[in-house]
């Protein structure tokens, strides 16, 4: 190898070298270099189309110059994307534009970074976990608060829970947009207003975010008429709210009552974004409240009572009333706001009115007339906000027609019929409601006033409620119709005793209510009554009728042949006897069982067959009484457990002694007793006689001469009592008289024995007008009329008034107790009975002045 060939390897090796350390140079020259560290301004971004990021600086591990690239990493495979959020600066800690956010989803992202010259797709992060972001959910602004107050310049101060820009704010009335201006710091936006209204003011406003996000709405402000701020005082009226200023935003307020009686503590805020902290009085004590802001105590809030007080003329008016009321309270001058609140609390439009209290701290309104609702007036003290609310008013709709009950409680018992008097105006038909759903029965009737007297009487029989034929009218030109009947009820069952709601309504309308209430049915007593046999009893007037003339009268005795008359005292069978007759309900609802007590050795008792045949039945439900009258002569019996009229008859005897046992039975519908309901009343048959007081009878020729005795047969008998001549009398002579048996069973008749001569004699007969009592007779003689002294006569007449209280009376009413003539033919005379005449002392005293007087003569 030449020398030129050497240096020419020489060099070529030399430069090899050198290039491959220049490349070596060059490459390093090119490579990225890492940083440490990404810091943000905030990890956590709400999403939206505002959303972004700033980046406050990376640290630059090697402190050489360069360009730092920052990223979010949105696939988190740790290499840069075109598509990637992200940002340039030649700066580490200088980054003046941030990451937009603005498509990135929700959820958490690794924020990578490099330095490089240049900066391409694919490229590798440098910090392959730099810092951490959360992207939370989009949000809209919230609306925190909205308080009128003045603290001497009227204004609203509007707080959201979050730094919002403005897009509208309109304060207004519900019509004009009363904002002046207003003033933002952060999520607090303070309004400026003319002047202080003490109307419902709203809050109109659009506002967004950080992140972009936007909202919208009308919302409420509330006013609060008192102002306190640091280091000061004032007074409100209990209801009012205060508004606390606290100067400042995010605020702790606590508030404290001073009374040594008071245990009220309070710890709060005014929130991020608000400097007022509302006190709300309403429900509070009477007393003087502290309130420590941001932890010094300098404002104070006396709370006072207004006295605010509402009343309402009429609670109850039609729709043709105005509503009319008076509002006081204990401050005069205050503007008061009035309104109808209707039954679901919201105000009627119409029905407002705006008074002022006179100088004794009152005043009246008047809302006018009103639809059919229930309403509440509520009145506001317009400045404090001091609110209160009267009773409820029912306004009723008024019409032409109308209806009404005359009783608004309607009492019976259970079976019996119920009474329910419907008074109509204006209308001829009305609607009766009888019970509710919830008490397993319900009726709806419609009544008509046939003949116009305003007045119709629905009658229910509670014996039979299931039934459409229960109810009636007690007015044959009335008339009803059953609409339909509701019930739970098993057939044949009665309504269970209870109160029930009853309605009556004109043109679907209710007019009024009223209540039926039903007792529990009862068997209470049973009286044994005689009257003379024939006695007409055909309904309750006849044996009230007799009654009231003693031909009925009670008794433990009958007369054979003599009537004798059950009366029942029981409630609830009204309805039974209303729809069924005497034997039908015999043995289904009860019995009347007439036994023999004294049915002698070796027999078996005398059962009477006692039924519709035998016996006149006369309800009288009204007065829950019942009478089973029949005579004895018409009544047989059987010696059977209950009366046969199979078996061998048996006629009532004298000396017959009866028990009478009236039973409710427990198989039938009247009574769920066990063993039923009785009672029982006892009498004894005896013998009808008549019988005189005298075997002779001495009398005085002189008028009102007495004839009396006693008889076993019923009071009311009428008896004829004859009187006739005897032996050798002369002129002949008959006088006869009826008179009627007294309630104490003694008879008497007066007679005139004045044109009758000493000595002269007679026969007297009494006899019964029906019935098998025997005559009875006693001999008489006239006798002459005794001297006596003004003593003896004053006896004699005090004699005769006595005795004259006990006249009989007559079978008619209209007739007196005195005994009638009747007469029989020209030569007999008739006498009027009376009260007796001269009695056996004068006789005595007469008969003596005579013997004295033949001895004289001798």
């Amino acid at each position: 190898m030449t020398q030129n060939k050497q240096i020419r390897a020489v060099l070529l090796a030399a430069l090899m070298v050198f290039s491959v350390f220049a490349g070596s140079i060059a490459f390093t020259g090119t490579a990225a270099a890492t940083v440490d560290d990404v810091t943000l301004d905030t990890t956590s971004v709400e999403a939206g189309s505002s959303a972004s990021v700033g980046v406050t600086s990376v640290n630059d591990n090697d402190g050489s110059a360069g360009t730092f690239q920052v990223w979010v990493d949105i696939n988190g495979d740790g290499y840069y994307n075109t598509s990637e959020p992200n940002v340039t600066s030649g700066d580490a800690s200088n980054f003046p534009t941030a990451l937009d956010l603005a498509d990135v989803s929700t959820g958490t992202y690794n924020v990578s970074a490099l330095e490089t010259g240049s900066f391409t797709d694919g490229a590798a992060a440098g910090v392959k976990k730099g810092a951490e972001l959360t992207v939370t959910a989009s949000e809209k602004p919230e609306f925190s608060s909205a308080v009128h107050y003045d603290d001497g310049t009227p204004k609203v101060e509007v707080a959201f829970d979050e730094t919002v820009s403005v897009s509208k704010l309109n304060v207004t009335d519900g019509e004009s947009n009363l904002t002046q201006s207003f003033t933002k710091n952060g999520g607090q936006l303070v309004v400026t207003l003319s002047k202080v209204y003490t109307d419902d003011l709203e809050v109109t406003y659009k506002v967004t975010d950080g992140s972009g996000n936007t909202a919208s709405a009308t919302e409420d402000v509330t006013f609060a008429p008192v102002y306190v701020a640091s280091k000061s005082n004032n007074t409100a009226y209990k209801g009012s709210k205060v508004a606390v200023d606290a100067g400042s935003t995010g605020v702790s307020v606590e508030v404290e009552g001073t009374d040594d009686d008071s245990n009220y503590q309070f710890a709060g805020s005014t929130g991020d974004n608000s400097q007022v902290f509302v006190f709300d009085t309403d429900g509070q004590q009477l007393d003087t409240y502290d309130f420590t802001i941001g932890g010094t105590q300098d404002a104070e809030v006396d709370v006072r009572d207004l006295g605010l007080e509402v009343s309402v003329d009429d609670l109850n008016i039609s729709t043709d009333d105005a509503l009319e009321g008076s509002v006081a309270a204990q401050a005069n001058g205050r503007t008061i706001d009035v309104v109808a609140l209707d039954s679901d609390g919201d105000e009627v439009d119409g029905a407002t009115e705006t008074i002022t209290l006179n100088g004794q701290g009152e005043g009246d309104f008047n809302l006018s007339t009103l639809d059919a609702d229930d309403y509440t007036v509520e009145v506001t003290d317009a400045y404090s906000g001091v609110s209160v609310e009267s009773d409820t008013v029912s306004v009723t709709k008024a019409k032409d027609s109308t209806s009404d009950f005359t009783s608004s409680v309607i009492n019976e018992e259970v079976g019996d019929i119920a009474e329910i008097n419907v008074t109509l105006e204006g209308t001829d038909t009305a609607t009766v409601t009888v019970g509710e759903a919830k008490l397993g029965y319900s009726a709806n009737i419609t009544v008509e006033d046939g003949n116009d007297d305003g007045v119709v009487t629905l009658l229910f029989n509670t014996y039979e409620p299931k039934k459409t034929a229960s109810f009636d009218v007690d007015d044959g030109d009335d008339d009803y119709t059953v609409d339909d009947i509701t019930t739970e009820i098993a057939k044949g069952a009665l309504l269970d005793a209870g109160d029930y709601g009853v309605e009556v309504a004109t043109d679907g309308e209710a007019d009024n209510v009223a209540t039926l209430v039903l007792e529990e049915r009862s068997t209470n007593s049973q009286t044994i009554w005689t009257a003379p046999t024939g006695a007409d009893l055909a309904d309750s007037e006849d044996v009230y009728e007799a009654i009231e003339n003693e031909n009925l009268t009670e008794a433990d005795e009958v007369a054979n042949g003599d009537f004798v008359v059950h009366q029942v005292s029981a409630t609830g069978l009204e309805g039974a006897f209303d729809v069924k007759d005497f034997d039908t309900l015999t043995g289904n609802e009860f019995n009347l069982t007439v036994e023999q007590s004294n049915p002698g050795p070796n027999r078996e008792s005398k059962v009477l067959g006692v039924n519709s045949t035998s016996a006149t039945v006369i309800a009288d439900g009204e007065n829950d009484t019942y009478f089973i009258a029949y005579d004895l002569n018409d009544v047989s019996a059987s010696r059977t457990d209950y009366y046969d009229g199979a078996s061998e008859q048996s006629l009532v005897e004298d000396d017959d002694a009866f028990n009478a046992t009236f039973h409710v039975i427990e198989d039938g519908n009247l009574t769920d007793t066990e063993d039923g309901e009785s009672t029982s009343a006892e009498f004894e048959v005896v013998k009808p006689e008549l019988n005189l007081d005298k075997d002779e009878f001495g009398v005085q020729n002189a008028a009102e001469q007495t004839i009396s005795g006693t008889v076993s047969v019923s009071p009311g008998t009428a008896l004829t009592v004859r009187v006739k001549s005897t032996d050798d009398t002369q002129p002949r002579f008959l006088k006869t008289g009826t008179v009627y048996v007294q309630a104490d069973g003694t008879f008497s008749s007066a007679f005139d024995f004045s044109e009758q001569k000493l000595n002269d004699t007679f026969e007297v007969t009494v006899s019964a007008d029906k019935g098998t009592a025997s005559d009875a007779t006693a001999d008489g003689t006239v006798g002459a009329v005794a001297e006596t002294t003004t003593e003896e006569t004053a006896t004699e007449e005090s004699t005769e008034t006595a005795t004259a209280t006990e006249e009989p009376t007559t079978e008619e009413s209209t007739e007196t107790a005195t005994a009638t003539e009747e007469p029989t033919d020209e030569s007999e005379e008739t006498t009027e009975s009376s009260t007796p005449g001269f009695g056996i002392s004068v006789a005595l005293v007469a008969l003596v002045a005579a013997a004295l007087l033949a001895v004289r003569r001798d």
